[in-house]
């Protein structure tokens, strides 16, 4: 009877992962043949900003915010809340971490305030998300470096570096309560992996995503922070170039790490060694010192170079060193050290879309794709400023289109704002849009 009733019970799981796994799956935006159908539409809750984004837009907890306004958007699983912020937390920046901005990552959210005539952050507050208010607030020291990093007893990090040594606290960001707090002498800053120190556009879905750290900076090495007690820990395989050391990820186990421009010369150094302690294996670390020069950005009033540290130097699945000239273009793991590199044609530059495809901009000829089988960059009749969305969903300013397979329109409309993709309240990925007053979501249906 045991056996018999193991068999049955074998029976019964294999039933259920067959049924899971050749079950007809529901329409998709995408699949080809899936149309928009209108889920939901509300007065639209906050504007976005004259460039038609949010502050803060969080698919995920479903959070707009800017300027003196955050909501959380209802649905069947949440209570939706309107918050009305002070001035001290009003949202304007988009650089995580700076005075006027908001940290968000895993269901955690803090605020970073700033008050006029003070340089830096004045403090910091916690979001009860559940009922829409700020839990919590924490006066910061001016110029302060703050951080989010759910990896630890504390999972908000402020850094008081001057003077040769930084002061840090550890905090948990649901209680505002200080954790730990330590003081590093020799120290000059701390760089964030997932964030605005990072070497993607969108980090916290892209190469660093499992590898969110912050890296305590000196004159001679980079250490990784441990969020449990804040102490720090050397990466004693990794070869530190001389100079500022502005930007830094993470990923298969090395650290690749980029100093700013030099005043003047705009030389600059990439490197890249392993992350801990190395095991003995063969030595590859690199670097390359050249001179710095990004076609596609101002010259820096203070160093005198082309160089704007918000646009990416990992690039889809490559590492683009924008030396004057021409850009090169690396394996991100193996660097100079590959076997691959790429030059461009002078004054072009390598940009990803949201399908993770590589394209280059060029100043005499149309976009085209780095990779020559990838086809075209867009479909016909699309501007250059056309941006993809998933589900063969795309926005050209207003405009708004879901193509099918064929490149053919299955439906157009169009947006007051940057739409915007997320989980619905069913099955698939929906659309968010706003028309006119109204914010409006789609959800995918097929035809009858």
């Amino acid at each position: 009877m045991r056996r018999q009733g193991w068999r049955w019970l074998l029976i019964g799981v294999l039933g259920l992962l067959v049924t899971g796994c050749f079950a007809p799956h529901g329409p998709a935006f995408g699949d080809g043949s899936a149309v928009p159908e209108e889920a939901s539409r509300v007065r639209l809750p906050v504007r976005p900003g004259p460039d038609g984004t949010w502050t803060v837009n969080s698919t995920q907890d479903g959070l707009l915010g800017q300027g003196r306004v955050l909501v959380r958007r209802e649905n069947p699983d949440r209570r939706g809340w309107r918050l009305a912020l002070p001035a001290e937390f009003a949202l304007t920046s988009r650089r995580p971490g700076s005075a006027h901005s908001a940290l968000v990552h895993d269901h955690e959210v803090v605020l970073v305030g700033g008050r006029e005539g003070r340089r830096g952050p004045s403090a910091i507050a916690g979001l009860d998300m559940e009922n829409g208010r700020l839990a919590w607030r924490l006066p910061v020291a001016p110029n302060s470096q703050v951080f989010l990093n759910v990896s630890g007893a504390a999972s908000v990090l402020v850094a008081d570096c001057r003077s040769g040594s930084c002061r840090l606290t550890g905090v948990n960001s649901r209680t505002g309560r200080r954790v730990w707090s330590r003081t590093e002498l020799g120290a000059v800053k701390v760089l964030d992996s997932c964030r605005a120190d990072a070497f993607t556009a969108d980090p916290l879905s892209a190469f660093a995503h499992d590898h969110c750290r912050l890296y305590l900076v000196t004159h001679d090495h980079v250490a990784t922070l441990d969020m449990d007690d804040g102490r720090p820990h050397g990466n004693p395989g990794l070869r530190v170039p001389r100079g500022d050391i502005d930007r830094i990820t993470e990923n298969g186990g090395r650290i690749t790490l980029s100093t700013a421009p030099a005043k003047g010369t705009c030389h600059a150094t990439v490197a890249a060694g392993p992350a801990g302690i190395p095991d003995g294996a063969e030595d590859l670390n690199w670097q390359r010192t050249f001179v710095w020069d990004q076609p596609q950005a101002p010259r820096d009033p203070r160093t005198g170079c082309r160089w704007d540290r918000t646009l990416p130097l990992l690039v889809g699945y490559s590492l683009v060193l924008p030396e004057a000239g021409s850009a090169l273009v690396l394996n991100p793991y193996f660097g100079i050290r590959g076997q691959y590199s790429r030059r461009l044609a002078p004054g072009e530059y390598l940009t990803s879309d949201g399908r993770r495809m590589e394209i280059i901009h060029g100043p005499d000829r149309p976009d085209r794709a780095f990779d020559e089988t990838d086809g075209p960059v867009r479909p016909d009749g699309l501007s250059p400023a056309a941006r993809p969305l998933k589900g063969r969903f795309w926005q050209d300013g207003r405009r708004l289109l879901l193509l099918d397979r064929e490149d053919r329109p299955l439906w157009e409309g169009t947006s007051d704002c940057q739409a915007f993709m997320h989980q619905g309240t069913g099955p698939g990925v929906f659309l968010t849009y706003c028309d006119g007053p109204d914010l409006v979501s789609l959800r995918p249906v097929h035809r009858d």
